[in-house]
């Protein structure tokens, strides 16, 4: 081999790397960095969209569980008012119309009771409803409006015995008339707060496809006059109310007699009795001797004395109506006080009357004369 042979060989190139700019480095970082951060908003914004879908969501229940919260305590009222309409105001005047002429008294006294039994379980029904926020105010006053309805009835039903003519009449119908304005002021506040109260919440709520009911109890307000409650209840107004204690025919009333704790009473001798703390009880029997119905008579025991004062011991009573041709008894209790103690042992006039009514042409048979004696029980 020559020494130019080895010259013939070929050359082996060496490439040597470049070095990269610190700048390519840089520019590739930044666009690294960008599409993190446009990947994590992304995913922010994705989170964020499932959090409001979620709160939307969750707030749509909400609010449709607080719709229908609303609507079924709207139909609780509207299912109480219906009760209370049919069961209980209805039921109740039906039984006070003409009350006095019933046929069986004790029936009417009965029946009310059960209204009032029925407006209490209303009342207490009302008292244990769990209601939503919204209709707290309303429900407030209905309990309320409730309250006063049950405690009219109670005062009605307390009363009626001494309306229907066992006790004092004219009082009665004055409280009856009472409870009527209780049951008045009941329908003002259900009227004027509880329903307008429920409406708002309606309307707030935006339901519109609610009815709410009204609610009246009191009939009309002529029941608020003592006067026109009598003749309601009783078919006539006592003399003590205003009204008239005659109508058209003969008048007339005689008494036939008069019964003490031993029976009746003698027209010769002295009748003794002893009188202790629950007082003495006498018994005038009324006869209507004319042809006219008469309202309010009244009845009399006067005592007299020319030694010893005794008209500490005057009582008197009225029997609310009597026809002709019946027989009334009237029942008058002595009784005496600390102020009132001289008469005992002494002897006294006692004098039983059946009041003369204007017009009644014989009178001498409206009274009765007793001699009495009274002794300390």
């Amino acid at each position: 081999m020559s020494f130019f042979d080895e010259g013939d060989e070929p050359r082996t190139a060496v490439t040597r790397p470049r070095a990269r700019r610190p700048g390519d480095a840089r520019a590739r970082s930044a666009a690294d960095d960008r599409t993190l951060l446009a990947r994590r908003a992304g995913a922010a914004l994705v989170i964020v969209l499932v959090i409001v879908v979620a709160v939307l969501g969750v707030k749509a229940i909400l609010n449709g569980q607080a719709n229908q919260a609303i609507r079924d305590y709207v139909t609780k009222v509207n299912g109480l008012v219906s009760t209370e309409r049919s069961q209980v105001q209805q039921a109740l005047f039906s039984q006070l119309d003409n009350a006095y002429n019933a046929s069986n008294p004790a029936a009417v006294t009965g029946n009310i009771q059960q209204t009032v039994v029925q407006e209490q379980q209303d009342y207490h029904t009302a008292e244990g409803w769990s209601v939503p926020s919204q209709m707290a105010g309303a429900q407030r006053t209905l309990v309320l409006a409730l309250g006063l309805r049950y405690e009219g009835l109670q005062q009605i039903d307390a009363n009626m015995s001494a309306a229907l003519g066992v006790g004092s009449q004219d009082s009665a119908i004055r409280s009856i008339t009472g409870a009527m304005e209780l049951l008045a002021a009941s329908d003002v506040l259900y009227t004027e707060r509880t329903r307008p109260l429920i409406l708002d919440a309606l309307a707030k709520a935006g339901i519109t496809d609610v009815t709410v009911p009204a609610s009246t109890f009191l009939p009309d307000n002529g029941w608020l006059v003592p006067a026109t409650t009598a003749q309601r209840v009783l078919g006539f107004v006592p003399v003590s109310l205003g009204g008239s204690q005659q109508a058209a025919g003969a008048y007339g009333h005689e008494l036939l007699g008069v019964s003490g704790p031993n029976g009746a009473l003698s027209a010769t001798a002295a009748n003794v009795f002893a009188l202790g703390s629950s007082g003495v009880s006498f018994t005038l029997q009324v006869l209507n001797s004319g042809t006219a119905v008469v309202h309010g008579e009244v009845t009399k025991i006067t005592f007299h004395s020319a030694s010893v004062p005794a008209t500490c011991l005057d009582v008197r009573s009225t029997i609310p109506q009597t026809l002709p041709a019946h027989t009334y008894q009237s029942t008058l209790v002595v009784n005496a006080t600390s102020t009132c103690a001289q008469f005992y042992n002494a002897p006294l006039t006692m004098i039983a009357e059946a009041q003369p009514l204007p017009g009644e042409t014989d009178k001498t048979n409206n009274y009765k004369h007793y001699l009495v004696e009274f002794t300390k029980g």
